[in-house]
């Protein structure tokens, strides 16, 4: 399995500040079980990371990417790695994101669920800024993945209409949703509802699908929890096409290693178990070649497309 969304850039700077060895958490991360994973180091509100995440009061994050690429890096882990800016917030400018592409950047997450100065997440009804725009338009040329998980409408129609500018000019643009499901099925902030999804098929956009309850139904049951997933990934096949279809677990156990305190949702499968057991809930429903592209070689397509432009 190809794993799209993971905050392990994050997990591996939080690490090396607290001098914690995080080996049992990366144990999963291996060609066997998963083979790739989109690695995030990720932003919120100033409030929120004081309170979550053990980030300095000052951010510099060119300087935090290097650091948590460095110490990523030093686990040897045995599976294919893209590396991730989740909310762009603190990006000082366009000069900075080359650099960051230079660092080892292949994607961008523009916005979390706030409003920023280049566009708004789920709480504000606003779209790309000025400087947004700008900025979008930058990734493009620099040839970054964009990645459109947690715009709001405004905001993803924006980059939307920007994409598809630059491929009327002959541009390829590597656009996807590392970590969103089905509004249609679940009434999610969060989710995609059937018109982006249709403007994400319009630009060749993949869509990533996170296993978290409260992104898949109200059911509580975990058997029932776990078919609403499937009936996700069904419907989703179904808006795009089964070449455009991946699987993500936002994972966010290693939080409990920072603070055990911490209050957090939990996704249906556990994340050592993940792989088979979305595999047999798959069987169901889909050939072994159809499961095949749905949880790892969509995705790889996607990997080998992202890390072109540092070979």
């Amino acid at each position: 399995m190809f794993d799209t969304h993971y905050d392990l850039l994050t997990l591996a700077f939080m690490a090396q500040n607290e001098k914690i060895d995080i080996t049992h958490l990366l144990t999963p991360l291996n060609k066997k079980n998963i083979s790739g994973v989109i690695g995030n180091l990720y932003f919120m509100s100033e409030e929120e990371m004081k309170q979550e995440l053990k980030y300095p009061n000052k951010i510099d994050v060119l300087k935090m990417f290097k650091q948590a690429k460095q110490a990523l890096e030093q686990y040897n882990l045995d599976c294919n790695i893209l590396y991730s800016i989740e909310g762009c917030d603190y990006i000082k400018d366009i000069d900075e994101l080359e650099k960051l592409k230079k660092a080892g950047l292949n994607s961008i997450i523009l916005v979390w669920n706030n409003k920023s100065k280049y566009g708004s997440g789920i709480r504000s009804n606003e779209g790309l800024t000025e400087e947004g725009k700008h900025f979008v338009q930058k990734a493009i040329d620099l040839k970054l993945g964009i990645d459109l998980s947690h715009a709001n409408e405004p905001t993803f129609n924006d980059i939307i209409n920007i994409i598809k500018e630059n491929q009327k000019q002959g541009k390829q643009v590597i656009c996807y949703a590392s970590h969103s499901n089905i509004k249609t099925l679940q009434n999610n902030p969060r989710n995609l509802n059937d018109h982006q999804l249709q403007k994400l098929k319009e630009v060749g956009g993949y869509l990533g699908l996170v296993s978290y309850p409260s992104f898949i139904t109200d059911k509580t049951n975990i058997n029932q929890i776990k078919q609403e997933y499937i009936n996700h990934i069904i419907y989703a096949t179904k808006q795009l096409d089964i070449n455009h279809i991946m699987l993500s677990s936002d994972n966010m156990d290693f939080i409990h290693e920072f603070d055990t305190n911490c209050e957090i949702d939990k996704p249906v499968y556990k994340y050592e178990n993940m792989k088979e057991e979305i595999y047999q809930d798959l069987e169901k429903h889909f050939t072994k070649e159809d499961i095949n592209k749905i949880m790892k070689t969509n995705a790889e397509t996607l990997y080998q497309e992202l890390t072109k432009s540092h070979q």
